[in-house]
């Protein structure tokens, strides 16, 4: 899709990762045409990725429309990285957050769903992100939000998804608008193995303090008491599955937060 300037609009796409302090991440962007129906991959592009004032660095598109940029980052805590476009003859694109947490392993990590968050009934296959759509995402429970700021001060949080690539720009907006604590939105691949490959992932690079998740569904708890860790259903959806042995149920989000001291 042409710009009224004749440049390609571009859909820019910043992937939100962990890292220990002092150890080397590499992060990771892609940019897309902003299309209707299909999304080109744009290679050739410079982007530049910075952290408040900060330039970290700068790194070219391949063909596969992606970017690498190997950081070693120092300040502990949850914060945002920006991915920008540089000057370009054929492509603009907006500015996009890419969320980075450096986090001290002795700090626990907990798991945090985000369609376990939203103000509704539960319907099967339901995602937050209607996809692309103008529509207004459902507000989280205010409760919920308050209870992850309490939780927040003694744990690290990363929030798990199964929307595409092409809703993260929309999430990192939609966290942000509802005042949910900082946290990297890690999208999921479809399928029911995905949160154990996650977590066998997160093993082998040393995360072994996540001490389990606020889940949705009986499958997410699943795959995280079969590796012994704690899994809290959400009080949205408590009482609609047909949970696993040990699946905590509590009866307010304060209770929920309060499973991980």
């Amino acid at each position: 899709m042409a710009s009224s300037e004749g440049k390609t609009r571009g859909l820019l796409i910043g992937y939100d990762t962990i890292a220990a302090p002092g150890q080397r991440v590499t992060l990771v962007a892609e940019l897309l045409e902003d299309g209707l129906l299909t999304h080109p991959l744009l290679g050739g592009e410079v982007l530049l990725f910075k952290e408040g004032s900060q330039l970290l660095g700068r790194a070219m598109t391949g063909g596969a429309g992606r970017a690498l940029l190997s950081v070693v980052p120092r300040h502990v805590g949850a914060g945002t990285v920006v991915v920008g476009l540089a000057a370009s003859r054929r492509v603009t694109a907006s500015d996009a957050p890419a969320g980075l947490l450096v986090g001290h392993r002795r700090r626990a990590i907990v798991l945090v769903w985000l369609n376990a968050v939203v103000a509704r009934s539960r319907s099967p296959g339901l995602e937050i992100p209607l996809p692309r759509s103008s529509a207004q995402r459902p507000a989280p429970e205010a409760a919920a939000v308050q209870a992850l700021k309490e939780l927040d001060r003694r744990a690290h949080l990363i929030y798990l998804t199964g929307s595409g690539r092409l809703e993260l720009p929309e999430l990192h907006a939609w966290t942000e608008k509802h005042r949910l604590p900082r946290g990297p939105i890690i999208l999921l691949r479809p399928g029911p193995m995905s949160l154990a490959r996650e977590l066998e992932r997160w093993q082998r690079e040393g995360w072994t303090n996540i001490r389990g998740g606020i889940v949705e569904t009986a499958e997410e708890a699943k795959a995280l008491t079969d590796t012994k860790r704690k899994a809290v259903a959400a009080p949205t959806v408590a009482a609609q599955e047909k949970w696993p042995e040990n699946t905590v149920r509590p009866k307010d989000w304060l209770e929920a937060a309060r499973q991980f001291r």
